[in-house]
C-alpha cells in the first residue's frame, strides 16, 4: 500500500478496481447459452454449424424440441443469440423431464448458401399421413421443415420455404464449390428410402427426390424389412461420398440392431454412383447389390452404428463406424484395398463420437468425445502412420460430472472454433443442457447474464419428479425406439 493513500481510501479504490463493469464483462463462463434441450446436436443431422464471412453460425435443439440457432462473431469475440428459428412440431408442452417423452429427430442441420442466407432443415421423424401418401417409405411423424433468414447473415429473423418433402428425417446437407445444395434424408420412419432433392438456385426451389438406397421385404425373411442409416458428404471435386449401415427392421420383434459397413461415391456430373473401385451402381441400391459391390466389413451380430466419411487429396475415403462399448473403428481405403479397421483408443477412455480432419494419407486428426474417471472430455486422437497407431492429443475442452454430445466439424471452421457441443451433466433432474463451442483455445464463452436464457423456466422444471432415465433407456432400447 501507498504510505500517502490512508487506508480506507486505499480500500476504496481496491474495490472500485475489481468491480468496474469492464471487469465484469470480461468475466465469462464457458457456455453461450443454457437452452439446449434433450439431445441437442448429432453428427447425423449436418452441418450444425458453419463459418462465413468472419462468423459462426450454430443450430442445436432447444426448449420444445424448437430450432435455435446464434452467431459468433470473430473479430470482436461477441455472440447474438440465441434466436428461435422455427416451431417443431414434435414440441411437448409443458417441459418434460422424462427423456423417454422427447423425439429428437426433429434437431435442425444448417446451412449458409452462396448468397449468405442461412437455412436450416428440422422438425422431421418421417412426416405423418395427414401430409397424403408417402411413395418412398412409411410416414412416421413431424414435419420436415425448411426455413432460411429474411436477409444475409441476420439470425433475427426467418421465414419458411415449402419447397422439400414433408416426409424426412436426419436431414443431412451437402455444399458443393459451384454452390449447388444437395439436401439428403431418409424419406419416412424406418421402412422407407434414403434420397436427395437438388437445388441449384440457393434452396429457393428443389428437384423431385430422388431414391438413393431402397427400402423392401427382406430376402432373408418376410418378417424383416431392409432399411439404412446413412452419412453424406461432400467428396473430391463434383463428388458426394455416402457410408451407411444396414437395419434389419424386424416386425414383430424389432430390436435396434445396426450392422455392416458400406460405402459408395456419386458422381454429381452425371447424377451416377459407384463403388471405391468404380464400377456403376444401379439407383436405388438395394441390400444384395450393397452386399455385392459396396460392403466394407460384414460385422454380423456385433452392432455397427453410423459415423462420418471424408476423403484425402487422392480422393480416398477414410471412414470411422461407431461399436459397441463407446469404441470407434477407423476404416481407410489406399486405393487398392479396405486395410483393417483400427480401434481409436487409448488407457484413458474409448472415444464415443465426433468427426476428424484428413491432413494427409498417412495423417489424420479425430475429435472425438470421450468419458474416463468421472469426467467427460471432448479432445483430438491423432495418427502418423495410417491409422495403425492413435494417440491421444490436446484436449479441447473438459468437464468433471458431465458427458458430451457432438456434432460434425464446423464447416469450414477456424481452429478457434471446432465444434458446436451440448453438456449432459450427471444426475440432473431436467433436460436441459449447456452448449458449448469449442476450439483449440478452449470454449468460446459469453458473460453470464448474455448465457442465461431459461430464467424462471429451470425453477420451475426442478420441482417437477426425478426421471430415472437409465430404466427408460434400457426400456427405450429394448423396444428398438433408440437412434
Amino acid at each position: 500500500m501507498s504510505s500517502t493513500i490512508p487506508a480506507i481510501i486505499w480500500a476504496v479504490l481496491t474495490a472500485a478496481s475489481v468491480w468496474t463493469p469492464a471487469r465484469c464483462l470480461a468475466e465469462k463462463v464457458d457456455h453461450f447459452t443454457d437452452n439446449g434441450y434433450g439431445n441437442t446436436v448429432s453428427n447425423l443431422q449436418h452441418p450444425a454449424a458453419e463459418y462465413f464471412n468472419g462468423v459462426t453460425y450454430v443450430a442445436w435443439q432447444g426448449p420444445h424440441e424448437d430450432p435455435y440457432v446464434a452467431a459468433y462473431t470473430h473479430a470482436t469475440g461477441t455472440w447474438t443469440g440465441p434466436v428461435q428459428a422455427g416451431v417443431n412440431p414434435m414440441g411437448l408442452t409443458p417441459d418434460q423431464v422424462d427423456p423417454g417423452a422427447l423425439d429428437n429427430h426433429g434437431r435442425p442441420a444448417l446451412i449458409v448458401d452462396g448468397q449468405g442466407y442461412i437455412h436450416l432443415i428440422f422438425g422431421g421423424h418421417g412426416g405423418s399421413y395427414l401430409f397424403g401418401e408417402n411413395r418412398l417409405g412409411t410416414p412416421g411423424k413431424g414435419r420436415q421443415i425448411h426455413v432460411v433468414t429474411e436477409k444475409p447473415g441476420d439470425i433475427s429473423s426467418w421465414k419458411i420455404l415449402e419447397n422439400i418433402s414433408p416426409f424426412g428425417t436426419y436431414s443431412q446437407w451437402v455444399k458443393l464449390a459451384n454452390h449447388d445444395l444437395y439436401l439428403f434424408y431418409r424419406h419416412g420412419s424406418h421402412r422407407s428410402d434414403w434420397v436427395y432433392q437438388k437445388s441449384t438456385d440457393h434452396a429457393r426451389s428443389f428437384a423431385d427426390p430422388l431414391p438413393v438406397l431402397k427400402h423392401k421385404v427382406s430376402m432373408a425373411s418376410p418378417e424383416i424389412h431392409d432399411s439404412w442409416y446413412a452419412w453424406f458428404d461432400q467428396g473430391l471435386g463434383d463428388t458426394i461420398t455416402a457410408s451407411f449401415v444396414y437395419h434389419p427392421c424386424a416386425n414383430p420383434a424389432h430390436t435396434a440392431l445396426r450392422q455392416n459397413a458400406y460405402y459408395m461415391l456419386m458422381d454429381t456430373r452425371d447424377a451416377s454412383w459407384s463403388n471405391v473401385q468404380g464400377e456403376k451402381l444401379t439407383l436405388p441400391v438395394t441390400k444384395e447389390s450393397a452386399d455385392t459391390h459396396s460392403l466394407i466389413l460384414a460385422t454380423g451380430t456385433e452392432k455397427c452404428n453410423h459415423g462420418v466419411c471424408h476423403v484425402d487429396a487422392e480422393g480416398h475415403p477414410h471412414l470411422f463406424f461407431r461399436f459397441p462399448g463407446g469404441t470407434v473403428r477407423y476404416f481407410r481405403w489406399d486405393g487398392k484395398t479396405w486395410l483393417k479397421p483400427t480401434t481409436v483408443q487409448d488407457a484413458t477412455g474409448a472415444g464415443n463420437d465426433g468427426d476428424f480432419i484428413i491432413e494427409s494419407p498417412l495423417k489424420v486428426r479425430m475429435l472425438l468425445a470421450s468419458a474416463s474417471g468421472g469426467t467427460g472430455s471432448v479432445g483430438w486422437w491423432n495418427t502418423t502412420d495410417g491409422g495403425r497407431s492413435w494417440a491421444r492429443g490436446q484436449t479441447l475442452y473438459a468437464l468433471p460430472g458431465a458427458t458430451f454430445e457432438t456434432s460434425t466439424l464446423v464447416r469450414n471452421g477456424p481452429a478457434e472454433a471446432r465444434m458446436l457441443i451440448g453438456g449432459v451433466k450427471d444426475q440432473q433432474s431436467h433436460l436441459y443442457h449447456n452448449m458449448y463451442l469449442i476450439g483449440d483455445q478452449g470454449a468460446l464463452g459469453r458473460p453470464p447474464a448474455e448465457a442465461s436464457h431459461l430464467g424462471e423456466r429451470l425453477e420451475s422444471i426442478k420441482a417437477m419428479p426425478v426421471s430415472n432415465a437409465k430404466a427408460e433407456a434400457k426400456r427405450r432400447k429394448k423396444a428398438g425406439l433408440s437412434e
